[in-house]
């Protein structure tokens, strides 16, 4: 054991602390925007229907229209194709290819992707929009019909922060939860009691610690699992193919590719007929017994062209099926593993598991609202936790100050997720780009937050004015949805577009929950706040925190 003296001891716990602290902010971001990423497909169809609902995986009778469209598309935009759906169930038909800039002897022009993106009304088959250009102004268009979703996916996977940096944040904080979920179940002695333990008569600081330990004793299983599987997503392509190719292929990325994806086919740009798309879904759905929901194929009117059909997973599975075919014939060429590799093995097996287990989509509705359930569980652990830790050392100045922080974050982030709708309808609406109008509501959100949290007499009263703040903003969200060209409810039960429904009553028991807590939980504020009525930073009086 490690002999140190008491101030060097007190100087590690300091810096172990507030180490804590810091990391746990962002890991309660991280989990508290996944529970919502989790329902990303649905926030999509909520937030932008269209005038009725789309059918289960690609539409019938696409053929004619997809390849009178290909045939429009400049050659050069021809290497690679993707048909797959978008928010509210649109379906989008986009061509890539490689052009090369223009340059000097000196400075030769690099080649940069450019292509066409086109969106399709499914049920009518009608042409919406077009967009040509680099592969940026593909991408935004493309967002642009699933802004809100794309935005909360966004900032669970890599909090905003540019690639690959983002992943590797992402990523550590996976592994730290990992390790949390690791070594609270070790030192959980008395694991099976304290699955129901809580002390009712005793003080709010132990019923707080009890409701702590409950919540994360129930959900250490999958706190693991969750940790693990995003720790996978955040590293695999970010830092473990690159490891990969440079320990293994000497820093070739390309053979490394070639090795985990396959060898692409032998080349030949003789011109050919394009394969009957109708027929390769028929097919894929005949041999999967799902019909696809997305197909990627490479060199468009090509005789070395492909397709693979990607295939939901079948009632009792886990993953789905992916068929490659000729991209000329249509013929079966053979069954791809979803991931990586050439044929069936036990790592691709594993490998497939993840997405199901992270996302929680492996059995619908009811699997995806386990998952917020348990994700709202792994958020409320976080929390309380950093609040338990500020609260025993709110007779420092600085740790007062942190516990408003903890504050700021833990009730302010809901809020700041209740505003962006705001900004996303608003934008949609007034034709601002819809990324600003995001970022906008989502930014004034975050610093009123702050300003209630730092200014608020107590923090118990910054958390009842946050949740209640919340509570008014998920009231009005589908207010203004309607309001900015949204269907009303009778029309969309009249279309069939129940998402938008249930998103609306979702939001309004959310808020209806929020104002709940505001007002029958200002007893166990009161309590705490008449311990002391501090302001932060003085000290020698206590300043409540625990007011989860």
């Amino acid at each position: 054991m490690i002999k140190l003296s008491q101030e060097r001891t007190k100087e590690l716990l300091a810096i172990h602390g507030w180490s804590g602290i810091i990391l746990g902010l962002l890991l309660y971001a991280v989990i508290c925007t996944g529970t919502i990423a989790v329902f990303s497909t649905e926030i999509g169809d909520w937030s932008n229907p269209l005038d009725a609902p789309a059918t289960e995986g690609l539409p019938p009778n696409i053929n004619a229209l997809v390849q009178e469209l290909g045939d429009q598309v400049d050659p050069a935009y021809r290497d690679q194709f993707f048909l797959y759906s978008s928010g509210g169930g649109r379906l989008m038909l986009q061509f890539e290819g490689h052009l090369e800039q223009d340059g000097d002897d000196d400075h030769p022009g690099a080649e940069e992707h450019y292509g066409v993106l086109y969106e399709i009304d499914p049920n009518t088959l009608t042409l919406l929009n077009r967009t040509e250009g680099p592969e940026a102004m593909l991408d935004a268009a493309r967002r642009a019909t699933d802004a809100l979703a794309d935005f909360f996916v966004d900032l669970h996977v890599r909090l905003h922060i540019p690639n690959p940096w983002g992943l590797f944040v992402t990523g550590v904080l996976g592994l730290i939860m990992m390790v949390a979920a690791i070594t609270g179940f070790l030192v959980h002695r008395h694991l099976i009691r304290e699955l129901f333990t809580i002390r009712r008569n005793k003080e709010a600081l132990l019923r707080s610690r009890d409701a702590h330990v409950i919540a994360g004793t129930w959900t250490l299983p999958f706190a693991f699992v969750l940790a693990f599987t995003g720790s996978f997503f955040s590293f695999a392509t970010s830092l473990g193919l690159p490891a990969m190719a440079m320990v293994v292929f000497g820093g070739d990325q390309e053979r490394a590719i070639a090795e985990v994806f396959g060898e692409p086919p032998a080349t030949d740009e003789t011109p050919a007929p394009v394969a009957n798309f109708d027929a390769v879904i028929a097919d894929a759905t005949a041999r999967t017994g799902a019909r696809p929901n997305f197909i990627a194929g490479s060199f468009y009117g090509r005789a070395d062209s492909q397709m693979r059909a990607f295939t939901p997973a079948e009632e009792g599975d886990l993953t789905g099926r992916s068929p490659v075919y000729s991209g000329v014939t249509g013929e079966f060429l053979y069954d791809k593993p979803v991931l990586v590799g050439q044929s069936p093995s036990a790592g691709n097996a594993v490998a497939a598991l993840m997405a199901p287990l992270h996302f929680g989509n492996f059995a619908g509705i009811v699997s995806k609202a386990v998952w917020f359930a348990l994700g709202f569980a792994g958020a409320y652990v976080a929390l309380t936790g950093m609040l338990l830790w500020t609260n025993r050392r709110a007779d420092q100045r600085a740790w007062q100050r942190m516990g408003r922080i903890v504050h700021w974050m833990g009730y302010g982030l809901p809020l700041t997720m209740a505003m962006t709708p705001y900004g996303t309808f608003a934008g949609r609406w007034f034709g601002w780009p819809l990324e600003t109008a995001q970022w906008t509501a989502f930014g004034l959100a975050a610093l009123a937050a702050l300003i209630v949290a730092l200014g608020a007499r107590t923090a118990a009263r910054a958390r009842d004015l946050l949740v209640a703040t919340t509570g008014f903003a998920l009231l009005g969200v589908p207010l203004v949805r309607y309001a900015t060209g949204g269907p009303g409810w009778l029309g969309a039960w009249s279309d069939g577009l129940m998402t938008v429904i249930a998103g609306d009553l979702i939001m309004m028991l959310g808020g209806v929950i929020c104002l709940g807590l505001w007002r029958f939980g200002a007893g166990t504020s009161a309590e705490q706040a008449g311990q002391a009525n501090s302001r932060p930073g003085r000290p020698g009086r206590s300043n409540p925190q625990v007011t989860a």
